[in-house]
């Protein structure tokens, strides 16, 4: 909604040019293009799944020996899958699923910021999955060591 500074913002302000004042014209106003293709590799997506199942493994060994502990490992398990699920199936609806010869070939990926690396991109998305899996290992060590 606008308030009555803004407005002024998208059209142009009394007084200024025509001085009918019913017909005032919007400014253009320049827009982002829209940009529907997922560009993130496949392999990252697999190397995330990865990651929340390693977690989720060490959870389940480390402390799945009660119920109330496997009810709650059960729980993250639907929502980790609802997360990849329902991202699959968003993308799958999105008809430009068909990824650019340009990012096979080591190209740049487009970001809201401009384009960024490969590897700068999965550094961005890959960092919480593996501290996650980490931990999950971590808590399975200590686990077996302790008994």
């Amino acid at each position: 909604m606008l308030d009555e500074m803004n407005l002024y913002a998208v059209i142009e302000a009394p007084g200024c040019g025509n001085t009918d004042t019913h017909e005032r014209r919007p400014v253009s106003i320049p827009v982002h293009p829209a940009h529907n293709a997922l560009q993130v590799p496949a392999a990252i997506w697999r190397a995330m799944f990865g990651c929340y199942g390693i977690f989720l493994g060490g959870l389940l060994y480390a402390t799945g020996r009660d119920g109330e502990a496997l009810f709650m490992i059960a729980i993250s398990a639907g929502y980790t899958i609802l997360y990849f699920g329902l991202s699959g199936v968003l993308i799958g609806l999105d008809g430009h699923g068909a990824r650019d010869g340009r990012i096979a070939a080591g190209g740049d990926l487009d970001t809201w910021t401009g384009p960024t690396s490969p590897g700068a991109v999965a550094a961005q998305i890959l960092t919480i999955p593996i501290c996650l899996a980490f931990f999950g290992v971590a808590i399975a060590v200590i686990r077996a060591l302790v008994g």
